[in-house]
C-alpha cells in the first residue's frame, strides 16, 4: 500500500521540473524577465498628446461679480460748437421819462407839504390864541405871554414850565418880533441872557456866548445890574435881576 503513494509523489515531482521555465536573461529582456518572475517593471515614457476633443456644452452663467472702484477722470473733450444768438429784447424807456417823472412827484409832495405847514401853522396860532392873548412868530420861534409880570428868576421858572424859556432874541427880526408885544403892552421885558457868571460876558441860558444885541446908548453900564431888559422901541438895558418885567416865553 505505501508504494503506491511514493511512486505518485514522485510523479509529481517530474512535472513540476519539466513545467519549470528557463531562466530569462534580464540584461537583454527586462520587461519579459520581470512580468515571467511576476516583478513590477520600470514605467515608461509617456505617448504623444492625443487629438483635441469636442466642445462641451455651454455652461449656466455665474453670479455677478462686486461693482469695481471708479478710476481716474479722463481728459475733458473738445468743445461743443458755439451756440445760436438769442432772440433781441426790446428796447426800454429812457432813463430821462423816469427821472422827470420822479422830479414831478417830489414837486407835489413838496407842494402838500407847504399846505400842510400853512395848515398846521393856522391850528397853532388859533390854539395859542385861545391859551396866550399876546405872541407873535418868527422863524421857528414864536414869542408868547399873558400879561403877567415877575423878577427874573420868576420869568425863567414860569417859562420852563411851559415847556419853554425866557425870550432870547439872536438876530434883528427876531428882536423886532419881540420888540411888538412890548410895544402893544407898554411894558419892559426881561430877555433871558445874563453876565451873572462874569461880568461883562453875557450868556444865554444853554451856556452859548452871546453874538447879538442892541444896547441903548451908554448900555450896559452898571456892574451890578446883571440882567437884561428891553424897551418898547426894541432896545436893550442892562437891570438889577430882582425887579419886575413883562414875562414873555419863547417855544
Amino acid at each position: 500500500m505505501q508504494l503506491p503513494s511514493l511512486f505518485i509523489l514522485m510523479l509529481g515531482l517530474a512535472l513540476v521540473g519539466a513545467s519549470t521555465p528557463e531562466p530569462c536573461n534580464c540584461g537583454e529582456k527586462v520587461s519579459v524577465c520581470s512580468l515571467a518572475a511576476g516583478v513590477p517593471g520600470i514605467p515608461g515614457h509617456h505617448g504623444l498628446p492625443g487629438n483635441e476633443g469636442k466642445p462641451g456644452a455651454k455652461g449656466e452663467q455665474g453670479e455677478q461679480g462686486l461693482r469695481g472702484t471708479q478710476g481716474i477722470p479722463g481728459k475733458a473733450g473738445p468743445s461743443g460748437p458755439k451756440g445760436n444768438q438769442g432772440e433781441k429784447g426790446q428796447k426800454g424807456d429812457s432813463g430821462g421819462s423816469e427821472l422827470e417823472l420822479l422830479r414831478a412827484q417830489i414837486n407835489d409832495l413838496q407842494a402838500q407839504m407847504e399846505v400842510l405847514h400853512g395848515t398846521t401853522s393856522l391850528t397853532q396860532k388859533v390854539i395859542l390864541g385861545h391859551i396866550f392873548p399876546h405872541f407873535v412868530s418868527v422863524g421857528l420861534k414864536i414869542f408868547v405871554s399873558k400879561g403877567a409880570e415877575g423878577s427874573y428868576e420868576n420869568s425863567k421858572a414860569a417859562c420852563s414850565h411851559l415847556g419853554g424859556q425866557m425870550a432870547s432874541p439872536r438876530n434883528a427880526e427876531e428882536n423886532n418880533a419881540l420888540s411888538k408885544i412890548a410895544a402893544k403892552l407898554g411894558k419892559h421885558i426881561y430877555l433871558g441872557m445874563n453876565d451873572m457868571e462874569t461880568e461883562g460876558a453875557f450868556l444865554h441860558l444853554n451856556g452859548e456866548r452871546m453874538q447879538y444885541s442892541n444896547w441903548a446908548p451908554g448900555e450896559p453900564n452898571s456892574e451890578i445890574e446883571d440882567c437884561i431888559e428891553m424897551y418898547t422901541n426894541g432896545k436893550w438895558n442892562d437891570k438889577i435881576c430882582s425887579e419886575n418885567r413883562l414875562i414873555v416865553c419863547e417855544l
